[in-house]
């Protein structure tokens, strides 16, 4: 008795070109859009966020927001880099850079205003004052 070849049934799984997948990750596009996107360019109706999401992990063995953290981090340290490169050039950058990464303030003695005080009454149950 001879074995019998079980038939796939449903549709063939959807190949996505990864050059193209990557970058859109690295512009911080989200599932649905990268979806809306391919969808478009390979006049799939039918793909969606789902399909996408199965996709990269069946491709890359992560899910979809660990790819797209580890990709976000690649572009964020290119930009990183972009904005060093123009602080040494652009005064307007740097003043950007140190402000945003230093904490840095225009005015110091306004971050430091002191806070308002607040007076606590607490009362006890028999009306009077603690």
């Amino acid at each position: 008795m001879a074995e019998e070849k079980k038939k796939k049934v449903g549709r063939p799984p959807v190949e996505l070109d990864e050059h193209k997948f990557e970058t859109m990750m690295e512009h911080g596009y989200t599932c649905e859009e990268i979806a809306a996107r391919f969808s478009r360019d390979m006049h799939l109706p039918t793909l969606n966020a789902d399909t996408v999401s199965r996709w990269c992990k069946r491709t890359y063995g992560v899910n979809f927001k660990d790819f797209s953290d580890k990709r976000r981090r690649v572009r964020d340290g290119h930009l990183r880099e972009l904005l060093l490169k123009q602080a040494e050039t652009n005064p307007s950058v740097l003043i950007f850079c140190a402000k945003n990464w230093l904490g840095m303030k225009d005015n110091p003695e306004e971050a430091k205003a002191p806070a308002e005080s607040i007076r606590i009454v607490i009362e006890k149950a028999d009306g009077g004052n603690a």
